[in-house]
């Protein structure tokens, strides 16, 4: 895949100050649970803070951490929260920042088979659209990661931007070719002239 950038992901699990993870970190947030103990309410932590899940939030320890080694870049920054919180909840992705850098990407929270859909449905919450490099790459078999109603939008999309880009690579054809023809006039031009 031309547009994932390798990480290693043990050094951004290892950093927290250099690598904010917005997607777990949104999560934590969320959760309103605080089922640990039978103590005071007020002094408890909610359930993913304290242990790490929440079963009634459907958070695991490993919701919303990274574990593949590469990133897929993000145009956009500074997210809205409710966005990111669907990219994790929907997804097998999380939205990572660069600290230092200030740029932000998907990353994957899952492996072990082709989830490509699952990016290009995490840069259509994100983004609207899906970079040209994954629009070529999206694996087109129905129901592969994505359930019905998510691989349809996610299809429409794809089919929509293919139109667009197919409509500009016409144009950009037919302006490579009247400058094509230009040249080869103004070549024939000056060949007449020189006899």
């Amino acid at each position: 895949m031309g547009y994932a950038i390798h990480q290693n992901m043990e050094e951004v699990w290892q950093n927290p100050d250099k690598w904010i993870n917005h997607g777990r970190n949104i999560l934590e947030d969320n959760c309103k649970h605080k089922t640990q103990d039978k103590g005071s309410k007020e002094n408890r932590e909610t359930n993913v803070r304290y242990s790490g899940y929440c079963d009634e939030c459907d958070v695991s320890e490993d919701s919303a951490r990274p574990m593949m080694n590469y990133l897929y870049p993000l145009e956009l920054t500074d997210f809205d929260e409710d966005k990111i919180l669907k990219v994790v909840r929907e997804t097998n992705c999380t939205v990572l920042e660069n600290n230092e850098s200030g740029e932000w990407f998907l990353a994957l929270c899952g492996g072990g088979m082709d989830l490509s859909q699952d990016i290009g449905y995490s840069y259509m919450i994100l983004e609207t659209w899906l970079p040209d490099d994954l629009l070529q790459s999206v694996n087109k078999q129905p129901l592969l990661s994505l359930g019905s109603k998510k691989y349809k939008e996610l299809a429409k999309q794809i089919i929509k931007q293919l139109k667009m880009r197919s409509g500009q690579y016409k144009q950009r054809a037919k302006e490579w070719k009247e400058r094509l023809k230009s040249l080869n006039e103004k070549e024939k031009n000056a060949r007449i002239s020189n006899k």
